[in-house]
Parts: C-alpha cells; structure tokens; sequence
C-alpha cells in the first residue's frame, strides 16, 4: 500500500501489535507467575511454561504481534511507528490491573505514562540516520556476549533480592539483553533476503537465537517473581535504548545533533527512569496489600483451629460429674453412654 493511505495504515497496523503484544504479556505472566518452582531463577523456565496451552496461546500473539510490527515499520515511519508501539506498555499494565480485578490507581497512571512519554520521547528524539545494512560476525558475537554477561550478572544479584526487586533487576537485565537481537534480527533480515538459503550457514543467525532464548529466560523469569509492573517498565526501556546504542557504535548510525535534542533525551531519559522506580515500589505496595489479606485469613483460621483443639481437650480431660441416677435407669442406658461412667447414688 502507497499513497496517501500509507500512513493511516500503518498506525492502525501498529496500534493492533501494541495491543497483541500487552495482551501476550499478560496472559504469560499470569501463567508464569503461577509456575511451581523452588528456584529464584529457572534457567528451564521456558521447556516448562511450554507445556501449559494458555502460555503457547500467549507465545502466538508474540508471533503475530512481531508480524505486525513488520508491516506497520513497512508502510510507515520510524518515528511515527516506534511510539505508538511502545504504548502496548500502558495497555499491558491496564490489561493486568484488569486482570487481577482492581483499577490502577492515580499515582500508577502517573508513573506508567512518564515512562511512556520517556520512552516514546526517546525514540523520537534519538532517531537514527545513515548507518551500514549489516554488522561484522565480531561485533554481533561481542554484543552478544556482553548481553549474555549483563543477564548472567542481573540473575545473580536477582536471586538475592525480594521478589519486586528482583523483577525490577531482571527487567533491567533482560531488556538489556533483548537490545541485541534488535541489532542481529537488522542484519539477518538482509541477509535473508538476500541470499534466503545461505542465511542458515552464518553463524550470526545462531547468535541471535541465542541470545534471543537468553532475553525470553530473563523476561519468564521476571514475570514469575512479581506483578507486571515491576518488571515490564524497566524491559520496555531498556530494550530501545541498547538497541539504539548498538546502532550507533555496530551500525555506524548518527543521531540528530543539537542542544534541543540532547535536552530532550535527557529528560525523557530522567522521565522513564523515575517511571519505572515508581512503578516498582508501587507494586510492591500492591504486593503486600494483597498478601495481608490471606495472612489475616490464615490467623483467624489458625486461632479458631486453636479454640477448638481448647474445647475438644477440655471435653474429653473433663473431671467425672457426679449425678444421681438410680441403678435400675443406669443399667437400662444404651450402650454408646456407657463410656461416660456416671456415678451412682
């Protein structure tokens, strides 16, 4: 599609993956939250959360979400596009306040859209000119590398924290990691379609699976720990960011200079980061507030069960009541009283 319609087209395309895309995070966090496991961090994560069908349905909204992100890049610009695509943020954290049968409170909205604006600014601001269509198998396989030392590195420090800052940490972490298959998926694609076949023996095809199945760990990972909004923020953010950075330093790009610029991207930097900080605390609010609750629940179940056991006890160590009853009455008892051994008078 060309013309005039292009750009009506492309957003509507764009506003449809954002919305397939939060509907997937959702669906597959719910699922991995829900996930037995005794482990912090579960480096099997996927084989196991690949069993469960609601998660596969999740994982095939990731796919047709992807596959309108393409079209929609295809038939509009990058800073029309980028945006509206980074909003499946707002949406996904409104899908789980949803989910979770609660409305997102005023100070959420304020942190959710600085981080959206932060992040949508950004993308604006730093848009990338120039650059090569493809990157060197050393650079690639060094980016890959240092992805998989930063997400190495935050599920580490990840297991020793509680579980909203370990999402948070894992957040940071994958999204860091998942800026590099941005960077691999640029150069397999023009191989791919350059020479389709020959695409299989470029071991740069293999780095980005790797390193793909490395951000998806960290990302399952992170939505197991704690709720959406710990976690996703702080992915979101991060994964334009390096990828940006790698187009700058792997791709040869340049950003827009000037003083304006520059302000902007701080500022949108400042923005999503105290976004995501806020978003974090938050949640864990929201955490706590929603476990007091059953542990109220369990104390009240537990001193009743207690009370009980009381009463019970007393019964049955109870001292023997004398009464007077003829022999005659006491001999026609039924059995089930004989156990009590009334006195006699």
């Amino acid at each position: 599609m060309t013309g005039i319609l292009a750009q009506p087209a492309a957003v509507v395309i764009a506003l449809a993956a954002a919305l397939c895309f939060a509907f997937a995070n959702v669906i597959q966090q719910r699922v991995a939250s829900r996930l037995p496991t005794t482990s912090a961090f579960d480096t099997g994560v996927l084989l196991r959360l690949a069993r469960k069908p609601l998660w596969l349905f999740g994982f095939a909204a990731i796919i047709v979400s992807i596959s309108l992100q393409a079209a929609a890049l295809g038939l509009g610009r990058l800073v029309l596009i980028e945006p509206i695509l980074a909003s499946s943020l707002l949406v996904a954290l409104a899908l789980s306040a949803w989910a979770e049968r609660r409305g997102m409170r005023a100070g959420e909205w304020t942190a959710a859209l600085a981080t959206f604006a932060g992040l949508a600014v950004f993308l604006v601001a730093s848009a990338p000119t120039g650059g090569q269509a493809t990157a060197g198998t050393l650079q690639l396989g060094l980016a890959t590398a240092g992805a998989f030392g930063i997400a190495g590195l935050a599920a580490l420090i990840a297991v020793k924290l509680s579980a909203v800052r370990r999402a948070l940490v894992l957040g940071i972490g994958g999204g860091a990691a998942a800026g590099v298959p941005d960077a691999l998926t640029k150069t397999v694609a023009f191989l791919a379609g350059a020479r389709p076949l020959a695409v299989f023996a470029d071991p740069r095809l293999y780095l980005l699976a790797f390193v793909g199945l490395t951000a998806y760990t960290m990302q399952q990972n992170g939505y197991r720990a704690a709720g959406l909004a710990a976690f996703l923020p702080a992915f979101a953010v991060f994964d334009p960011v390096v990828g940006s950075v790698l187009g700058l330093f792997v791709y040869h790009e340049r950003l827009g200079g000037g003083p304006v610029r520059t302000s902007l991207e701080v500022l949108a930097a400042m923005a999503a980061t105290w976004g995501i900080v806020r978003l974090a605390c938050l949640s864990a609010t929201v955490t706590v507030v929603g476990q007091a609750r059953p542990r109220r629940i369990r104390r009240a179940v537990t001193a009743a069960e207690a009370a009980a056991a009381a009463v019970v006890k007393l019964a049955v160590h109870a001292p023997v009541v004398e009464v007077g009853v003829p022999a005659p009455a006491i001999e026609q008892m039924p059995p089930q009283i004989a156990p009590l051994r009334v006195a006699r008078d």
